[in-house]
């Protein structure tokens, strides 16, 4: 039966936008490495038992502390909600409720810049009864799938998530998208016991710890990496069969993995979502005027150049051994001189602000 031509352009018409949205999000540069991208934290510390309030309480003023001491990150770009609220601990902007985390997530909605980070940890117990994922808060829980329409609300921004939760795997799989990372402490609803993870994720970035690459900066895919270790090692030590198995997801399909392999190709934007900001890795942070303005741009050309080192060598299977060694050989290159330069620049500030 032949169709009729109206009817192909009516359906085609109704697809369009959506076939743009997906061109879009294929296209898209994510984790850019720009000078002019901010990055942003929200930290949620569920609700608990009072035997873990003290425990959730501890580890996410912990996070908050070392994204601001070791990460860059201003205290304002870093919003924190926790079990019923502390107006004695500044850091904590209110509770963590329904109604102000969607609140919160509207201020930075509306704060932020096409191209700047948001990185969002969940800290806490999570359920889910196999048909719906949601983490335990103050008040009616959020699911998965409510915390995946905030977040359509940040289709400019680069979206990093890790969850520390117990059965969190379903609730993250409600939150992947083209363009997002995720980090996630289970491997399935079925996990659903209290996790360790969360401990060994303040280790990896406390120090750097997490930086196998001693490049100075942690990425999700070396948080990822530590913390599976990590946990293993802790479940092996103490003689219990593992009851979490720490996966990644950062392809948009949902299929969080246990083992993803950059040598096979799975693990692309994971490997340039650092956690750093650029101002992290700069030693004259607070210096103005032109030599650190260029001090600044120049750190971001060497982070854009290690960053595209990184895209490259996850191509490698897709390209001819020639024109890999051609493009890699002519990134080394650029690499190498602009850092010699940035070496020059800092030792310039240097003896303009010794």
């Amino acid at each position: 039966m032949k169709v009729p031509i109206f009817r192909i352009l009516f359906l085609v018409a109704a697809m369009l936008p959506a076939l743009l949205a997906i061109g879009e999000a294929q296209s898209r540069e994510y984790f850019l490495a720009g000078p002019q991208n901010q990055k942003y934290a929200v930290i949620l510390g569920g609700a608990a038992a009072e035997r873990y309030q003290a425990q959730f309480r501890q580890w996410t003023l912990k996070l908050h502390e070392i994204l601001v001491r070791d990460y860059g990150y201003p205290a304002d770009h870093i919003t924190l909600l926790l079990g019923r609220g502390d107006p004695e601990a500044s850091q904590i902007a209110g509770p963590c409720r329904l109604e102000t985390i969607l609140q919160a997530m509207e201020r930075l909605r509306q704060k932020v810049q096409p191209g700047d980070q948001i990185s969002v940890f969940f800290v806490g117990h999570g359920t889910s009864d196999g048909q719906v994922a949601k983490f335990v808060i103050v008040g009616p829980d959020i699911t998965g799938v409510k915390f995946a329409e905030v977040l359509e609300g940040f289709s400019d921004q680069d979206i990093a998530i890790v969850n520390a939760t117990s059965s969190s795997h379903p609730f993250c799989v409600a939150l992947a998208a083209a363009g997002r990372v995720i980090v996630c402490a289970t491997r399935s609803a079925a996990e659903r016991y209290d996790t360790v993870f969360a401990q060994y994720l303040l280790q990896a970035l406390e120090n750097h710890n997490a930086d196998r690459d001693k490049n100075r900066r942690v990425s999700l895919f070396e948080i990822f990496s530590y913390v599976r270790v990590k946990v293993n090692t802790w479940y092996t030590d103490q003689k219990r069969l593992p009851s979490e198995h720490p996966t990644l997801d950062d392809n948009g399909n949902g299929n969080l993995r246990t083992d993803p392999d950059p040598a096979r190709g799975e693990v692309r934007l994971a490997q340039i979502a650092e956690v750093d900001t650029l101002t992290a890795s700069l030693p004259f942070a607070a210096a103005k005027g032109p030599a650190a303005e260029a001090l600044r741009a120049q750190t971001a050309r060497v982070h854009g150049l290690e960053r595209a080192v990184i895209l490259l060598r996850n191509q490698k299977a897709q390209m001819s051994e020639k024109d890999y060694r051609e493009r890699l050989e002519t990134l080394l290159i650029d690499l190498a001189r602009s850092t010699r330069q940035l070496d020059i620049l800092q030792a310039g500030l240097q003896n303009e602000f010794p």
